[in-house]
């Protein structure tokens, strides 16, 4: 009489069956894993390989907050141009030429001071030696909390850590391997390209046909009867400082080997049109003061404002909306660097303010709107 054991051996079948899925699983888990770590199309692991051409990163597809860090942390540069959209359009081929340094471009849209400040932590921390920062630091978010981030705008915050095991997000992610690494492939000749950082984030040809006074003023709307003037509070002033102290003071402070190239991005008169009109013009100046007066205290800070410039800011051929300019803005913006044009210092700035309040107040909005 014979024995069978069909129960063993199907239990027997159901485990190698359920082991080779495992280990094929796993296995193709690591292939794509190991993948994206070589190719690394954000950088976050290492420098881009020589061999490899990397997609193009243009506007608007540019993907900066996801490169952004991998670029300050494994490059190779000596100076950093740096701040939100008022600073995509500048070409890093220009500032290499007037400044005599290598530079890299790592813009964030919308960014908060916070942002901005963190990510050039990150290249420090990562042992970079930095000649140069031009950082274009926004009115908009001048009086914003000191620790306030744009949620507008998705934030890879696993691509900023250190922690190891938040990076399955970046190396098992589907939309990263076929949208990204596959798109990275080896050059034919052997020698491959990365980022070009004259047109990386840069928005300025994409919307080429769009500026001029009819695309400005169809950008923002008026109130009928303007609010009355408001001054800066006292809790305004305390938000501003600790922003400003936390975010870039403390910098300079911290590297005085590096020369900071700050500036206040120059609206356009369409811009103060929407100041006179929600009574907060004065606001806008004194916050300005403060914030000029607050770095004006570091040598290592050469700060530029062109809101003097009426000859640009009037000109709304320059803009695509109220506080946008075009890429000859920017060139222009380096050239007036390269010859300290419109530099503030402690001798000149109140005649500086004291010129903008003077003209934002008595120009003839109404006549923008005929």
């Amino acid at each position: 009489m014979s024995t069978h054991f069909p129960k063993k051996q199907e239990d027997k079948s159901y485990r190698q069956w359920t082991f080779r899925t495992l280990l094929l699983t796993v296995s193709a888990f690591l292939i794509t894993a190991a993948v994206t770590v070589y190719r690394d199309p954000f950088f976050h692991y290492h420098a881009p390989l020589p061999q490899y051409n990397y997609p193009q990163k243009v506007y608007p597809d540019s993907n900066e907050r996801y490169c952004n860090d991998g670029i300050s942390r494994h490059f190779s540069y000596e100076s950093i141009i740096t701040g939100t959209s008022m600073s995509e359009n500048f070409k890093a081929s220009e500032a290499d030429e007037i400044f005599d340094s290598e530079f890299i471009k790592v813009p964030y849209a919308g960014a908060t001071y916070k942002e901005i400040s963190d990510n050039l932590r990150r290249a420090y921390q990562a042992d970079k030696e930095i000649r140069y920062i031009i950082w274009g630091l926004d009115y908009n978010t001048l009086i914003s909390h000191k620790d306030a981030c744009n949620e507008d705008f998705p934030y890879p915050y696993h691509l900023y850590n250190d922690n190891p095991f938040d990076d399955i997000r970046y190396v098992l992610n589907k939309s990263v391997l076929l949208g990204e690494t596959l798109q990275v492939t080896r050059a034919e000749n052997g020698v491959g390209s990365a980022v070009d950082f004259d047109t990386y984030g840069s928005w300025s040809v994409y919307h080429g046909e769009e500026f001029g006074a009819w695309h400005v003023l169809t950008t923002y709307g008026l109130k009928e009867t303007p609010e009355k003037p408001q001054p800066l509070t006292g809790e305004q002033r305390r938000i501003l400082l600790d922003n400003l102290r936390q975010n870039v003071s403390a910098l300079a402070a911290e590297h005085p080997e590096t020369t900071f190239y700050l500036f206040i991005p120059p609206y356009s008169v369409c811009y103060w049109d929407i100041l006179n009109n929600e009574g907060t013009m004065d606001q806008h100046i004194e916050a300005e003061q403060l914030a000029i007066e607050e770095l004006l205290q570091f040598s290592n800070i050469k700060l530029y404002s062109f809101s003097d410039n009426f000859e640009l800011t009037c000109d709304l051929d320059n803009y695509k909306d109220y506080m946008h300019y075009g890429e000859w803005v920017n060139s222009q913006i380096l050239k007036w660097m390269e010859k300290e044009e419109y530099l503030l210092t402690r001798d000149n700035y109140m005649d500086y303010l004291e010129r903008i309040r003077k003209f934002y107040h008595s120009y003839d909005y109404a006549s923008l709107h005929e």
